[in-house]
């Protein structure tokens, strides 16, 4: 004990002797609002992608049309955005199908304020695939509609060329229209009983412009949650509401 006290003693004398150390500047991490996973090459691959779109109900993946959706990236990079979970889809995608590609990259976004981070931004320009994991869809819809994040995935689409697909909720907003979740999900029975509940959230506003799904709705988890019926409500809120035929 006492040596300790000693040497702690001897080393503030000491600091107290010297000259001043030079200020320096002090440069702070960025902090990122998401958390990024990270599986393959670093150095970034420009491919040739051949477009179109993957679109999966939900539950387990089909490994045929996860390989045609790695397939249309030409060798590229993936970008798996998502708003839970983690790097599930990491292995699988790069190793587990052999289908050659250089990157895959899930990034879990925390909240709005990710929509904004130039980092990400350089991540969607450099994709040759972007897809969609499930979870809730209105995240997904309040943290990128009419931020730089939609707008640099349809410049992906229309520019690039970029395949585009996804699960579940991932799936749920690439139609021109959306069953948004905002008030939570329904039933079909709760939807076909009154179409216009609060909770039958049916969004027209400009989102992610996939261009095979113009018109369109989609929905999930058809058989497994008996969803059919919903999905007529859905439709018919289209032609009602929307003048979609």
């Amino acid at each position: 004990m006492f040596k300790a006290i000693c040497i702690s003693i001897s080393i503030s004398f000491f600091l107290t002797c010297e000259d001043k150390p030079k200020e320096e500047e002090i440069v702070l991490p960025v902090v990122h609002q998401y958390t990024s996973y990270f599986t393959g090459e670093t150095m970034d691959k420009k491919t040739s992608p051949k477009g179109g779109v993957c679109l999966m109900g939900g539950s387990s993946e089909d490994d045929n049309a996860m390989r045609w959706f790695l397939n249309q990236s030409d060798g590229g990079d993936i970008l798996v955005l998502r708003a839970s979970g983690s790097n599930g889809y990491n292995d699988y995608m790069y190793s587990d199908l052999g289908v050659t590609i250089n990157s895959v990259e899930s990034i879990v976004v925390k909240n709005k304020d990710a929509s904004y981070d130039t980092t990400l931004h350089r991540k969607i320009k450099q994709a040759e695939g972007i897809w969609f994991a499930g979870g809730n869809q209105w995240n997904y819809v309040n943290y990128w509609r009419n931020t730089p994040i939609d707008s640099l995935m349809n410049v992906g689409i229309n520019n690039r060329n970029i395949v585009m697909g996804g699960t579940s909720a991932g799936m749920a907003i690439l139609g021109e229209y959306i069953f948004n979740a905002k008030n939570g999900t329904v039933t079909s029975e709760e939807a076909l009983g009154n179409p216009y509940r609060e909770d039958v959230s049916i969004d027209s506003l400009n989102f992610i412009d996939v261009k095979y799904l113009e018109h369109v709705i989609t929905d999930t988890h058809y058989s497994q949650r008996l969803r059919q019926g919903r999905h007529v409500a859905f439709m018919a809120r289209l032609v009602k509401d929307f003048g979609v035929n």
